[in-house]
């Protein structure tokens, strides 16, 4: 039964957040046009999708992470992500396309900033950098650059866990069933422990 609790458990937490990463390889890889709105459930406003091979000696190349696309701002711009309903940003990998620049983030919810980075992360065109934010409750996501030129962004990685969020009634049946067979498989050994010293001392 603690096996069976423990399993609940995980399962409960695995529930409450849901990861997905997203890798843009099952878009057109050739730079042209913007990823449309809706695109895994999100707004992209001013990115597009490039491959690996566009440009082979170019920050575009070193960045991808997964198999064959990332995204990048279209015509070097300020860019942002939304979601109706809210995400929580956990972080993505980043290169710069042509040469060294700064990025950094702020996250707002209904038009109220939450977030903002106090520092500028520094990429370059030569190796991803992974900026993990870990920023919860978000509906929108803006990526500010220095230099105003292209970056990449690959496996952007967020959950659909919002901050306040109640487990479902049926969830919480489940963790109860489990938490009670788990406290009653305790109390019974020590009742049987307790009748077999009662019945040698008879």
């Amino acid at each position: 039964m603690k096996q069976v609790f423990i399993s609940l458990l995980l399962a409960l937490c695995c529930a409450a957040s849901q990861a997905a990463v997203i890798g843009f390889d099952d878009l057109p890889g050739d730079g042209n046009g913007f990823i449309a709105s809706g695109y895994q459930g999100f707004d992209w406003s001013g990115m597009g999708v490039i491959g690996a091979d566009a440009y082979p000696d170019s920050g575009f190349a070193a960045g991808v992470v997964s198999p064959a696309n990332g995204a990048f701002n279209q015509g070097g711009a300020t860019v942002t992500i939304s979601k109706a309903g809210g995400f929580d940003f956990i972080g993505a990998w980043f290169t710069s396309a042509w040469f060294e620049q700064e990025l950094s983030f702020e996250g707002s919810r209904d038009g109220e900033l939450l977030y903002w980075t106090d520092v500028s992360f520094v990429i370059d065109t030569v190796t991803p950098a992974w900026i993990a934010l870990d920023w919860l409750g978000i509906d929108t996501l803006t990526i500010y650059n220095s230099s105003g030129t292209q970056w990449m962004m690959d496996d952007f990685t967020v959950s659909d866990t919002v901050p306040g969020t109640v487990p479902e009634p049926g969830t919480l049946a489940l963790l109860g069933l489990a938490m009670a067979g788990w406290m009653a498989s305790r109390r019974r050994p020590h009742g049987r422990r307790g009748d077999r010293v009662a019945a040698q001392a008879a």
